[in-house]
Protein backbone atom coordinates (compact mmCIF):
# COMPACT_ATOMS: atom_id res chain seq x y z
CA UNK A 1 0.00 0.00 0.00
CA UNK A 2 1.40 3.39 -0.99
CA UNK A 3 1.89 6.18 1.53
CA UNK A 4 -0.81 8.27 -0.16
CA UNK A 5 -3.33 5.44 0.14
CA UNK A 6 -2.44 4.79 3.78
CA UNK A 7 -2.57 8.44 4.89
CA UNK A 8 -6.37 8.77 5.37
CA UNK A 9 -6.46 5.56 7.40
CA UNK A 10 -3.58 6.68 9.61
CA UNK A 11 -5.14 10.10 10.08
CA UNK A 12 -8.46 8.64 11.19
CA UNK A 13 -6.71 6.13 13.47
CA UNK A 14 -5.03 9.09 15.17
CA UNK A 15 -8.39 10.87 15.41
CA UNK A 16 -9.88 7.77 17.07
CA UNK A 17 -7.08 7.74 19.67
CA UNK A 18 -7.45 11.46 20.42
CA UNK A 19 -11.23 11.11 20.61
CA UNK A 20 -10.69 8.48 23.32
CA UNK A 21 -8.90 10.89 25.66
CA UNK A 22 -11.67 10.27 28.20
CA UNK A 23 -9.97 6.94 28.97
CA UNK A 24 -7.26 8.81 30.90
CA UNK A 25 -9.88 10.86 32.72
CA UNK A 26 -9.59 9.00 36.05
CA UNK A 27 -5.82 9.57 36.03
CA UNK A 28 -6.00 13.33 35.49
CA UNK A 29 -9.31 13.98 37.26
CA UNK A 30 -10.07 11.35 39.94
CA UNK A 31 -13.51 12.92 40.54
CA UNK A 32 -14.66 10.92 37.51
CA UNK A 33 -14.43 7.18 37.08
CA UNK A 34 -14.70 5.47 33.71
CA UNK A 35 -18.42 4.92 34.30
CA UNK A 36 -19.58 8.01 36.20
CA UNK A 37 -20.43 11.41 34.76
CA UNK A 38 -20.51 12.42 31.14
CA UNK A 39 -17.16 12.40 29.35
CA UNK A 40 -17.80 15.97 28.18
CA UNK A 41 -17.58 17.12 31.80
CA UNK A 42 -13.86 16.37 31.75
CA UNK A 43 -13.48 19.31 29.34
CA UNK A 44 -15.69 21.63 31.43
CA UNK A 45 -13.88 24.91 31.94
CA UNK A 46 -13.79 24.61 35.74
CA UNK A 47 -12.23 21.14 35.77
CA UNK A 48 -8.52 20.32 36.18
CA UNK A 49 -6.73 19.45 32.93
CA UNK A 50 -9.79 20.51 30.93
CA UNK A 51 -7.49 21.84 28.23
CA UNK A 52 -6.11 18.33 27.66
CA UNK A 53 -9.54 16.92 26.90
CA UNK A 54 -10.68 19.97 24.96
CA UNK A 55 -7.54 19.82 22.84
CA UNK A 56 -8.17 16.14 22.19
CA UNK A 57 -11.59 16.93 20.77
CA UNK A 58 -10.29 19.91 18.82
CA UNK A 59 -7.48 18.01 17.09
CA UNK A 60 -9.61 14.89 16.54
CA UNK A 61 -12.30 17.08 14.99
CA UNK A 62 -9.84 18.97 12.81
CA UNK A 63 -8.36 15.72 11.51
CA UNK A 64 -11.81 14.27 10.87
CA UNK A 65 -13.08 17.31 9.02
CA UNK A 66 -9.93 17.72 6.91
CA UNK A 67 -9.86 14.02 6.00
CA UNK A 68 -13.56 13.97 5.24
CA UNK A 69 -13.32 16.99 2.97
CA UNK A 70 -10.30 15.60 1.13
CA UNK A 71 -12.00 12.25 0.53
CA UNK A 72 -15.38 13.75 -0.41
CA UNK A 73 -13.78 15.83 -3.17
CA UNK A 74 -12.80 12.67 -5.05
CA UNK A 75 -15.71 10.40 -4.15
CA UNK A 76 -19.11 9.75 -5.69
CA UNK A 77 -22.42 8.31 -4.50
CA UNK A 78 -22.71 6.79 -1.02
CA UNK A 79 -18.97 7.06 -0.22
CA UNK A 80 -19.16 10.79 -0.82
CA UNK A 81 -22.10 11.06 1.58
CA UNK A 82 -20.08 9.13 4.16
CA UNK A 83 -17.13 11.48 3.89
CA UNK A 84 -19.34 14.57 4.12
CA UNK A 85 -20.79 13.08 7.30
CA UNK A 86 -17.25 12.60 8.62
CA UNK A 87 -16.44 16.24 7.86
CA UNK A 88 -19.57 17.43 9.66
CA UNK A 89 -18.73 15.25 12.66
CA UNK A 90 -15.28 16.79 12.74
CA UNK A 91 -16.58 20.35 12.81
CA UNK A 92 -19.10 19.58 15.56
CA UNK A 93 -16.50 17.74 17.63
CA UNK A 94 -14.02 20.61 17.34
CA UNK A 95 -16.75 22.94 18.61
CA UNK A 96 -17.47 20.56 21.47
CA UNK A 97 -13.95 20.96 22.77
CA UNK A 98 -13.71 24.72 22.30
CA UNK A 99 -16.56 27.13 21.60
CA UNK A 100 -19.33 24.99 23.12
CA UNK A 101 -17.42 23.37 25.98
CA UNK A 102 -19.33 23.10 29.24
CA UNK A 103 -19.04 25.71 32.01
CA UNK A 104 -18.90 23.18 34.82
CA UNK A 105 -19.52 19.53 35.68
CA UNK A 106 -23.06 19.01 37.03
CA UNK A 107 -22.54 15.38 38.03
CA UNK A 108 -19.89 16.35 40.63
CA UNK A 109 -20.95 19.94 41.41
CA UNK A 110 -24.37 20.45 43.01
CA UNK A 111 -24.31 24.21 42.35
CA UNK A 112 -23.58 23.57 38.67
CA UNK A 113 -26.45 21.09 38.52
CA UNK A 114 -28.85 23.68 39.98
CA UNK A 115 -27.72 26.34 37.54
CA UNK A 116 -28.17 23.91 34.65
CA UNK A 117 -31.71 23.09 35.78
CA UNK A 118 -32.78 26.74 35.70
CA UNK A 119 -30.90 27.53 32.48
CA UNK A 120 -28.51 29.95 34.20
CA UNK A 121 -25.32 28.70 32.54
CA UNK A 122 -23.66 30.46 29.60
CA UNK A 123 -24.76 30.15 25.99
CA UNK A 124 -21.62 28.12 25.35
CA UNK A 125 -22.72 25.50 27.84
CA UNK A 126 -26.26 25.46 26.48
CA UNK A 127 -24.98 25.02 22.91
CA UNK A 128 -22.91 22.02 23.99
CA UNK A 129 -25.88 19.68 23.71
CA UNK A 130 -26.54 21.00 20.20
CA UNK A 131 -22.99 20.45 18.92
CA UNK A 132 -22.87 17.01 20.56
CA UNK A 133 -26.16 16.00 18.96
CA UNK A 134 -24.92 17.20 15.57
CA UNK A 135 -21.72 15.16 15.96
CA UNK A 136 -23.64 11.96 16.77
CA UNK A 137 -26.13 12.52 13.94
CA UNK A 138 -23.34 13.11 11.43
CA UNK A 139 -21.46 10.02 12.60
CA UNK A 140 -24.56 7.81 12.31
CA UNK A 141 -25.28 9.16 8.83
CA UNK A 142 -21.68 8.57 7.77
CA UNK A 143 -21.67 5.01 9.11
CA UNK A 144 -24.95 4.22 7.36
CA UNK A 145 -23.54 5.52 4.07
CA UNK A 146 -20.38 3.45 4.55
CA UNK A 147 -22.44 0.33 5.17
CA UNK A 148 -24.43 0.89 1.98
CA UNK A 149 -21.24 1.43 0.01
CA UNK A 150 -19.63 -1.74 1.44
CA UNK A 151 -22.58 -4.12 1.26
CA UNK A 152 -20.95 -6.03 -1.59
CA UNK A 153 -17.86 -6.78 0.50
CA UNK A 154 -18.90 -9.26 3.17
CA UNK A 155 -16.00 -9.00 5.60
CA UNK A 156 -15.96 -5.20 5.56
CA UNK A 157 -19.74 -5.05 5.80
CA UNK A 158 -19.79 -7.37 8.83
CA UNK A 159 -17.23 -5.23 10.63
CA UNK A 160 -19.33 -2.18 9.88
CA UNK A 161 -22.42 -3.87 11.27
CA UNK A 162 -20.57 -4.71 14.49
CA UNK A 163 -19.49 -1.08 14.89
CA UNK A 164 -23.04 0.09 14.13
CA UNK A 165 -24.45 -2.25 16.79
CA UNK A 166 -22.16 -0.82 19.48
CA UNK A 167 -22.86 2.76 18.42
CA UNK A 168 -26.63 2.30 18.25
CA UNK A 169 -26.81 0.51 21.62
CA UNK A 170 -24.69 3.23 23.23
CA UNK A 171 -26.76 5.99 21.64
CA UNK A 172 -30.05 4.42 22.74
CA UNK A 173 -28.75 3.97 26.28
CA UNK A 174 -27.52 7.56 26.39
CA UNK A 175 -30.94 8.85 25.34
CA UNK A 176 -32.53 6.82 28.16
CA UNK A 177 -29.99 8.29 30.58
CA UNK A 178 -30.97 11.80 29.56
CA UNK A 179 -34.59 11.04 30.39
CA UNK A 180 -34.02 8.96 33.52
CA UNK A 181 -30.54 9.49 35.03
CA UNK A 182 -29.38 6.75 37.38
CA UNK A 183 -26.35 5.88 39.49
CA UNK A 184 -24.39 4.88 36.40
CA UNK A 185 -24.67 8.27 34.77
CA UNK A 186 -22.45 8.30 31.71
CA UNK A 187 -21.92 4.53 31.47
CA UNK A 188 -23.96 4.18 28.30
CA UNK A 189 -22.31 7.26 26.85
CA UNK A 190 -18.97 5.48 27.20
CA UNK A 191 -20.37 2.67 25.05
CA UNK A 192 -21.45 5.29 22.52
CA UNK A 193 -17.97 6.84 22.53
CA UNK A 194 -16.37 3.45 21.96
CA UNK A 195 -18.73 3.04 19.01
CA UNK A 196 -17.68 6.41 17.62
CA UNK A 197 -14.00 5.56 17.92
CA UNK A 198 -14.73 2.24 16.24
CA UNK A 199 -16.48 4.09 13.42
CA UNK A 200 -13.45 6.33 12.91
CA UNK A 201 -11.20 3.27 12.68
CA UNK A 202 -13.64 1.56 10.32
CA UNK A 203 -13.87 4.67 8.14
CA UNK A 204 -10.08 4.80 8.04
CA UNK A 205 -9.94 1.19 6.93
CA UNK A 206 -12.49 1.81 4.20
CA UNK A 207 -10.62 4.92 3.02
CA UNK A 208 -7.33 3.02 2.86
CA UNK A 209 -8.95 0.12 0.99
CA UNK A 210 -10.55 2.43 -1.54
CA UNK A 211 -7.25 4.20 -1.96
CA UNK A 212 -8.27 6.95 -4.35
CA UNK A 213 -11.23 8.32 -2.36
CA UNK A 214 -13.84 5.92 -3.80
CA UNK A 215 -13.52 7.07 -7.40
CA UNK A 216 -13.88 3.47 -8.54
CA UNK A 217 -16.79 2.56 -6.27
CA UNK A 218 -19.77 1.22 -8.18
CA UNK A 219 -22.21 1.72 -5.35
CA UNK A 220 -24.27 4.88 -5.81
Amino acid sequence: MSRARALPGLALALAAVLYSSWLIGPLLNPAFSLLDGYASELAARDQPYHLVFGLGDLVAGAIGSATGLALARRARGWPRRAWWGLAAFGVATALDGTVSSMDCAPSVDARCARLAEVGALSWRDQWHSVSSALAITAALASLFALLVSRRGRRASFRWGLAVAAVLLVGTAGTLVELIRPDAALGAWQRVQLLGLSGWLLYAGGVAAAQGDGSRHSTVT
